[in-house]
């Protein structure tokens, strides 16, 4: 392969993906020489089959647009001629050329031998965080325009304009790198490697350049870390009232009154302030502080990681903007989010001789030229790859001063930035669990604001809640015994304890087992799903062998803690891949069992413990809900000011649900009006006409659903938002609608199915018309600010699911203290969560849109003034029938401006 060869960049469109069956209905090919595209060809084919429905929706390819073309056999030795000599390429290579060649052979054509290059290999290497690696992915990532998706012309000379730019960027990778894409790129499919290859003999011919941005460690090439921050300063002349004029109304009644919370030595230490979607809360409590002692840090704690991006990367920075300072903000996580530079070059050194192992170390290898944090979650790998269980870093347990890489690792460098950050940012997950450790990497903070702070309860409990999977708990054992026997063979100063722990392992695997299938049995777990409360003391009695079983697999565990500490008086902690792998993987074997002697030995009346099957395998379950306050925690002694905001915190100022699940007492509170004309913006909807006791089945359901939706977006075709309390009627109802829609005009976004909410998000907010389909944080936490939502329907009145264990737990915990806890517990809950969904609809007060309900019980139900009380006093409640709804909602969506 040389510079000067012909690329033959070739997409074709099919009527599906057998090569004995179908037929191409479409061929495109653009010629690149010398990095331009010279010709372009495209032909349509008459297949001589009927084109199928779901084909016809992608590619907007007709039986009637095919029926005059030639067929195949006509244009085969023109295709045949145009493709000889050149270099072959192709987004998904494996299936053009191997397609191609199926009817080339049909033909009666000898197939092709070209050498081929794969867009889809290339791309995922040099373009790392790239939201996805389709066509369309990189027509977005390279701003390409890309008018005509799924039609093979388009598409072709997309992929070409894209294998030009990629050419371009390989050429400009330091010598070193593309060295190590080299040796790597051996693992790849077809004659990617060649390229690479060719790459590098040209690179090594030209005088090398130096690059000022870039250092060299160990064989790595790194971009250099900027140390600016160091030189900020924290302190201010600026009064709070210099730049209080450019804030928003709702924005500066909100500084202003956590401006005085802050400033006046009071009694209370809690101030909870309510502000509506819309309201843009976050500059509301980030000017503020910027001012109240501003040489101090401030810990702000959030509901998600995107969360957390958007606060540093968007408003720390219009902040600024504002008032002129020069504040700085930082993201943590915990430290498995970060790459091991230390782990990394291992992999390099001692390489996986698998293809996807290979595509994920060359990717790393050019976003180490790019990123600025060394965080895992900016790169498009996937959490369960081995890969990345590999290069995750560990924490302080593995920054030895001896390492090449001590002095640039990432992690190091989050202490630093932190050190010199004016506000730190963290998830509420993050906060709550390094709290509690032996050597928290926060430090202490005397103010903090908890943003989303409604989900507080459901995370205390959730961290509260001690599981002990004995699914999970085999598969550590069995990794447990694989490690010990390869380091037993390999190292011979683990002969001896590797053995042992093997054995014991082994042992312990097998108590496990027998434990196991006695909770089946006692407790019928082959034939009930649902979970069953678990009384301990009688469970022993009535099978007292199980006593024993238990003593026995203490005593095992306990032996497996001694082994590690003796081997940690010899050995340092992970200096080998497989090393760090048995430590980490005895960590969690040691780790579960602490959980195991808690459940088993902790006799507390005030613990619920419960037990269910999840697939084949036990679950245990404890949680005392005696100890589910916020002043459990270390973190929230050390603040001596903590602010709550969040949309639905309070709906009015005699409501103490929040405060009471939270254990709080004389807290403040403040809830801003509200910046929307309900009366005139917004209609609730509820879908009346329907059985509602018959839809009990999830099919039955999803098919209105589907009806619904359907019937909306025809009238409207207009983005639109469907929420649900259930994953499994999430998942039907999303088949009903991809089959109909099949990614027309239209996306159908799902969430877990079609990416993450990030990856969803971005979509949605690249101005796509889209139906997206979601559940739990797409109740609340999303943000939706670029794209309009004009449409939320909501398939439920958002109650917990009352069969989840959990919730059964703690209702049975409810009732236990004389507590009703449907009015008490569900209710409430359900309420907060209704009011989050009605704000994904609006964020400013020129929107308009609708909510759309399929659940009576809204209206008809003992406890409707209850619920009804938690919506917006002026949003007007409306009982249609569908075909109301579509004249009313056209008609109320009319004069949207």
């Amino acid at each position: 392969m040389e510079a000067s060869s012909l690329f033959a960049v070739v997409d074709i469109e099919t009527t599906g993906t057998n090569q004995e069956m179908d037929k191409i209905i479409q061929f495109a090919c653009v010629i690149v020489e010398n990095q331009k595209i010279v010709n372009q060809m495209s032909i349509d084919i008459n297949p001589l089959r009927s084109i199928p429905k779901h084909i016809t929706e992608l590619t907007g390819i007709s039986n009637k647009d095919v029926a005059n073309e030639p067929y195949f056999e006509d244009v085969a030795y023109t295709i045949r001629q145009l493709l000889d000599g050149c270099v072959f390429v192709a987004h998904n290579v494996f299936f053009d050329f191997n397609f191609l060649n199926s009817e080339l052979v049909r033909a009666g054509i000898e197939p092709l031998k070209s050498p081929c290059l794969d867009t889809v290999e290339i791309f995922q290497v040099l373009y790392p965080t790239s939201n996805g690696f389709r066509v369309s992915d990189m027509a977005s990532e390279m701003a390409l325009d890309h008018a005509n998706p799924h039609q093979a012309l388009s598409d072709a000379y997309v992929t070409a304009q894209g294998f030009i730019k990629m050419i371009d960027k390989l050429r400009g990778l330091p010598e070193m790198t593309l060295e190590k894409f080299t040796q790597l790129s051996k693992e790849l499919g077809v004659n990617n490697h060649d390229l690479f290859q060719m790459i590098l003999d040209e690179t090594r011919k030209k005088e090398s350049k130096k690059e000022n941005h870039l250092m060299m460690i160990d064989g790595l090439v790194l971009k250099k870390k900027n140390y600016d921050y160091r030189y900020n300063v924290r302190c201010t002349n600026e009064t709070f009232g210099s730049a209080l004029d450019v804030l928003r109304a709702n924005q500066k009644e909100m500084s202003e009154d956590i401006y005085q919370f802050l400033a006046k030595e009071s009694q209370e230490k809690d101030f909870f302030i309510e502000a509506e979607t819309g309201t843009g809360k976050t500059m509301g409590y980030l000017y503020p502080l910027s001012f109240v002692n501003s040489s101090k840090q401030v810990l702000i704690s959030t509901s998600t990681i995107m969360l957390q991006n958007q606060i540093v990367y968007q408003d720390i920075p219009l902040l600024n903007k504002l008032t002129g300072m020069s504040k700085y903000g930082v993201v943590v996580k915990s430290a498995s989010h970060y790459i091991s530079l230390e782990s990394f070059k291992q992999t390099l050194d001692n390489p996986v001789p698998q293809k996807t192992y290979a595509i994920c170390q060359m990717a790393v290898l050019v976003w180490l030229l790019e990123t600025t944090t060394g965080d895992l979650d900016e790169v498009n790998v996937s959490k369960n790859n081995i890969f990345y269980q590999h290069v995750q870093h560990t924490g302080k347990m593995e920054l030895f001063d001896s390492s090449l890489f001590h002095e640039e690792d990432f992690f190091n460098y989050l202490n630093d930035r932190c050190r010199f950050a004016d506000f730190i940012i963290v998830n509420h997950a993050f906060l709550f669990a390094d709290s509690q450790k032996k050597e928290p990497f926060l430090p202490e903070f005397e103010l903090v604001v908890v943003d989303e702070a409604h989900q507080l309860p459901a995370l205390i409990e959730n961290l509260s809640t001690k599981k002990l999977s004995f699914s999970q708990f085999g598969y550590e054992l069995n990794h447990l015994i694989e490690l010990s026997s390869d380091l037993s063979k390999f190292n011979v100063l683990w002969e001896r304890q590797g053995l042992m722990i093997g054995n014991i392992s082994q042992e312990l695997r097998e108590s496990l087992d027998w434990l196991e299938e006695c909770f089946f049995n006692y407790y019928r777990l082959h034939q009930v799903r649902e979970e069953v409360m678990v009384e301990l003391l009688t469970f022993l009695q009535q099978v007292p062998m199980v006593k024993r079983s238990i003593q026995q697999i203490k005593v095992l565990l306990r032996e497996l803690s001694h082994l590690k500490k003796d081997i940690l008086e010899k050995s340092q902690v992970g200096s080998t891949l497989i090393e760090k792998d048995f430590f980490n993987t005895l960590n969690r074997v040691i780790e579960i069992s602490e959980w195991f002697n808690q459940f088993f030995y902790d006799y507390d009346d005030d613990f619920v413990k419960w037990a269910y099957r999840k697939k084949s395998h036990l679950v245990l379950s404890m949680v005392n809900f005696e100890n589910l306050s916020i002043q459990q925690y270390n973190w929230y002694h050390q603040a001596k000011k903590i602010i709550y905001t969040s949309g639905s915190l309070q709906l009015d100022n005699e409501s103490s649900f929040l405060e009471n699940k939270l254990g709080l007492n004389n807290v403040a509170k403040k809830t801003l009006p509200t910046i929307f004309d309900y009366k005139n913006q917004a209609r609730l909807y509820l879908i009346k006409g329907i059985n509602y006791p018959n839809l009990s089945s999830t099919k039955e359901f999803s098919k209105q659903i589907y009806k619904v939706v359907k019937k909306l977006y025809n009238t409207h075709e207009q983005t639109m938002l469907v929420l649900f309390t259930s994953h499994n009627l999430l998942e039907k109802t999303y088949q009903y609608l991809i089959d109909y829609f099949n990614q027309g005009e239209v996306l159908i976004l799902a969430q877990g199915i079609s990416g993450t909410k990030e990856k969803i998000l971005k979509k949605i907010n690249q101005g796509n018309k889209c139906i997206i389909l979601g559940a739990n944080s797409f109740w609340e936490g999303m943000d939706f600010s670029k794209q309009s939502i004009d449409i939320v329907v909501m398939t439920k009145l958002p109650f917990e699911p009352p069969n989840r264990p959990i919730v059964q737990a703690r209702y049975h915990y409810l009732e236990q203290q004389g507590v009703n806890p449907f009015y008490e517990d569900a209710i409430p809950q359900a309420g907060i969560k209704l009011r989050q969904g009605v704000g994904r609809l609006l964020r400013s007060p020129t929107d308009k849109g609708i909510l759309v309900l399929l659940d009576d019980r809204l209206i008809n139900s003992r406890y409707s003034n209850i619920l009804c009380s938690y919506l917006p006093k002026e949003l007007d409640i409306l009982p249609v029938t569908l075909p109301e709804l579509v004249d009313n909602s056209k008609q109320f969506l009319k004069n949207k401006s």
